[in-house]
């Protein structure tokens, strides 16, 4: 290390009071598992940095977990405690993530310097050697910078990193990492990005596959985002990416021409459009009728999405009658088009898919209320609930308030919250006396979170108070961490209906969750001018313990027959491994549940008991954030730090947005019976099977 970075370290320690470093134990080193079994208990920065690691390994574990507490004043610890390069630049970009540059640009600076330093301080040392700047490039380019003159020396240092490497054999891995990085960099410090010609020139050729390296298709597909990110992409070269033999990259240039994108000539971009429409991949065509219908359903007409119906991939199908609910303007043809969503408005079967059916139902109560209503009873009363929570979706588009307000009373949580929403802007009054009996009748996390949300935005009325402490207690009586979201909103509520006497509240302050018990006490103390101190009672963090081999696979037994096989990742995310395997093989927690979000080239989600996004198990999961958010990785769904649920998603496509966010803990080679996924396929079971080999 330089002088200036080691001073600039010294400093950074006397600046950072707000974490206390514990004693070194007496026992001298530690090993790996010393860390493991530290997370395992939630530990603190007070226990991590007094952990003594043994070897490399141990060092680069301690690295990580002490970069998962996005803690910036511990950058000391990590720049001496002789972790990998690689480990302690990404441990120090994590403890970056989501921070201010403005808050502090000094810390920001030393961080930047420690890994200019380590990369060999001048773009020229790539020339040497490219591997020390590929070591910090992807960590380098995820902090998000205060000066402009870090992102142009960044940008100079992985130009040249990728230049250096584009043509020279062996070295594929460096030049893809440099055009990754150049990607998240750009995407990262949008406002100070600002790419110098030979920066735009070195990515449009990596588009156009110029160099020996260009034939690994990320190097393509992350040059193309790299120039979108950074405000520098050409229509010609979206329209040699149209071309590229991957879907990815070529769905990339689709949404790039679906936007706002580069200046170009509309008859040009409508053509490429079209193009796009006929792909092979039902991914491209996907974004190729969103574009189409966003940018020109209204003045070229329709027919491209209707002749989408009859696609062969389900959600490209559903996207186009979505679109010829919301973007078809009423035109000459409009009546055809009604007339042609009506056709596909047929009563959903039993038993089998029902989404084509319900998407058109709603496209058809947004076009024809009239034409809808008489298709809505069907749906109002369908057995399966899917089906009547996207009835609640066409009878609210249609205005159709007494329908809605059945569907407000429903025996499923979900179509009651579907409803319930959509009953304020119709009828307020209706609305709260659904709100309130869901507070009074009801246990589901996110129907309670809605209605108390609802009422908080009411003026203070004192009778609500008695609902909403009942909500309240059933809640926190059911012992989910899980809950907390709703249980802050009916704290929220109450803050403006409840009234100077608290008693109901006060069992609270020593609630098992300490946002809830700090909520509480700011509560109480509002509404009684009295002051209360939080005195939580925290439960002992669940741990399934043991020690995990490195090749372990789950296969996902769907109901439709499908199976997925998921390749865990215990190098990256033990303890979530550890609690997926013990949750879905031996407790068997995931059967019978469904994957109740799909977004078609983003992500689909299930593992929630309430088919939901408020529902899941009982005590959260510790972050593990390592691995890359790649098609077919698996991680933990949040609602912020430390909040997994027992919900994972599935990335679809590249989603390297998420990346530092999300713990990824599995991987998935059968994408394809993935993909085929629709909202609300259940899981029949999961069970443990033997790994194959992984594709390539």
């Amino acid at each position: 290390m330089k002088p200036f970075a080691i001073l600039a370290a010294l400093l950074v320690l006397l600046r950072a009071p707000q974490v206390k470093l514990a004693a070194r134990p007496p026992n001298g080193v530690q090993s790996s598992s010393a860390v493991l079994n530290a997370e395992r208990a939630w530990a603190g920065a007070d226990v991590l940095v007094g952990i003594r690691p043994e070897d490399g390994d141990s060092r680069d574990a301690l690295a990580r977990a002490l970069g998962r507490l996005e803690t910036p004043s511990l950058l000391p610890r990590l720049f001496t405690l002789g972790a990998s390069h690689r480990a302690t630049a990404n441990a120090i970009a994590q403890s970056l993530h989501g921070f201010d540059p403005l808050r502090d640009p000094d810390l920001v600076r030393t961080a930047w310097e420690w890994m200019w330093t380590v990369a060999g301080g001048d773009p020229g040392a790539v020339l040497g050697s490219p591997a020390p700047a590929a070591a910090v490039a992807l960590p380098m380019a995820r902090i998000a910078y205060a000066e402009e003159r870090h992102v142009k020396q960044t940008e100079k240092l992985l130009a040249t990193l990728a230049a250096t490497t584009a043509n020279a054999k062996g070295s594929s891995g460096f030049y893809v990492t440099a055009i990754q990085a150049l990607e998240s960099l750009a995407r990262v410090n949008t406002k100070l990005v600002h790419f110098d010609e030979a920066t735009i020139r070195l990515l449009a050729n990596a588009v156009r596959s110029m160099s020996m390296n260009d034939d690994v298709s990320e190097a393509r597909r992350y040059a193309l985002s790299a120039l979108a990110a950074g405000r520098a992409l050409q229509i010609d070269v979206a329209r040699v990416a149209l071309d590229d033999s991957d879907w990815q990259t070529r769905r990339a240039a689709t949404q790039f021409l679906a936007g706002a994108g580069a200046a170009a000539d509309e008859a040009a971009r409508l053509s490429l459009i079209r193009e796009a429409l006929r792909d092979e991949s039902a991914h491209v065509r996907y974004d190729a009728v969103g574009g189409y219908a966003s940018r020109f359903a209204s003045t070229e007409g329709c027919q491209p999405l209707l002749d989408a119906l009859g696609d062969d991939d389900m959600t490209v199908v559903l996207e186009a009658i979505d679109a010829l609910g919301d973007q078809c303007p009423d035109r000459g043809d409009s009546d055809d088009v009604t007339m042609r969503v009506a056709a596909e408005v047929r009563t959903p079967p039993l038993m089998g898919s029902w989404q084509r059916e319900a998407h058109a139902f709603v496209a058809l109560a947004k076009r024809s209320p009239e034409r809808a209503a008489l298709a809505a009873g069907a749906f109002v009363t369908h057995p399966v609930w899917w089906v009547r929570m996207y009835a609640a979706y066409g009878v609210a588009a249609a205005g159709d308030v007494d329908r809605l307000e059945r569907l407000a009373y429903d025996a499923d949580d979900n179509v009651r919250e579907a409803a319930l929403g959509a009953l304020r802007g119709l009828d307020s009054e209706k609305a709260v006396r659904a709100a309130l009996d869901a507070l009074q009748q009801r246990g589901d996390a996110q129907l309670l979170r809605t209605a108390a949300i609802m009422l908080k935005e009411l003026p203070p009325t004192p009778a609500w108070s008695k609902p909403l402490i009942i909500a309240l207690r059933r809640l926190t009586k059911d012992g989910r961490m899980t809950s907390r979201d709703a249980r802050i909103e009916l704290l929220d509520a109450l803050d403006r209906h409840g009234g100077a006497d608290t008693t109901d509240l006060a069992p609270l302050l020593r609630d098992y969750d300490p946002r809830v018990a700090e909520r509480t006490a700011l509560v109480m103390g509002h509404l009684s001018g009295r002051t209360f101190a939080a005195d939580p009672q925290r439960r002992s963090p669940a741990s399934a313990g043991g020690e995990l081999g490195a090749q372990q696979c789950v296969a996902i037994e769907m109901t439709n027959g499908r199976s997925i096989a998921l390749r865990m990742l215990p190098g990256s995310a033990p303890i979530a491994v550890e609690q997926f395997l013990r949750r879905g093989t031996s407790e068997k927690y995931y059967d019978g549940l469904a994957f109740h979000r799909v977004v078609p080239n983003f992500v689909i989600q299930g593992g929630s008991p309430g088919a939901n996004e408020y529902s899941g198990s009982r005590d959260y999961l510790r972050d593990e954030v390592d691995a890359a958010n790649t098609r077919g990785s698996v991680a933990l769904s949040t609602r912020g730090r430390n909040t997994g649920d027992g919900q994972f998603f599935i990335n679809l496509v590249d989603n390297p947005r998420l990346d530092g966010t999300y713990t990824v803990f599995a991987t998935i080679d059968n994408m394809e019976d993935v993909d085929r996924i629709q909202e609300g396929d259940t899981i029949r079971r999961m069970k443990t099977v033997a790994c194959g080999a992984p594709r390539r």
